[in-house]
């Protein structure tokens, strides 16, 4: 095999990775966000309001999905790596968690254009009636955030592969010593 072959397998087995990654990332807050939009479909219904939002909630997770996967080569992503794994843990969990509440503000606006608003009355909305949804839509994140950017983490340390070897591979029997 000459150079530029193994050049062409390396950047295939690399985009088949980080494909993989994506794919797991986005799984994750897909499920997260629709499970979340049904309960806010269930509780509108109680209330006699109309809402069916899971396109925003997939397109959400997809975006986000990207964000997490750059974040994680990101350089800013890293500073904490050497510190007890809580601290990259929680940065990372608060760092994503902003980047939550820019796409949940984003959500709104795009929303009011759509119902034919213009931006002003999308942020008024915002400010108005959607500002306290908008902080609690993020912190329910934050909670969702926590054990998948620590599993994130303890992967990171057991080595590539691992985790996912550990949760989804049979291991054998241990013995007992009687």
């Amino acid at each position: 095999m000459n150079d530029r072959d193994e050049k062409k397998s390396g950047v295939k087995e690399k985009l088949i990775h980080e494909v993989k990654e994506m794919l797991v990332i986005f799984l994750y807050l897909a499920l997260f966000f629709c499970a979340f939009t049904t309960y806010r479909l269930l509780v509108m219904k109680e209330m006699g309001i109309s809402y069916f939002n899971y396109g925003f909630a997939l397109i959400k997770a997809l975006i986000l999905a990207k964000v997490i996967l750059l974040g994680q080569y990101a350089r800013i992503c890293k500073i904490f790596n050497d510190r007890p794994l809580i601290v990259p843990t929680f940065y990372k969990v608060i760092l994503f968690c902003f980047f939550t509440l820019l796409f949940e503000i984003l959500e709104h606006v795009i929303g009011g254009f759509l119902h034919g608003r213009d931006l002003s009355s999308s942020f008024q909305e915002i400010i108005s009636a959607g500002w306290d949804e908008i902080l609690a839509r993020t912190l329910v994140v934050l909670v969702a955030f926590i054990p998948f950017f620590a599993f994130g983490e303890i992967g990171r340390v057991l080595g590539e592969g691992r985790l996912s070897e550990l949760f989804l591979h049979k291991r054998p029997l241990k013995k007992s010593g009687k």
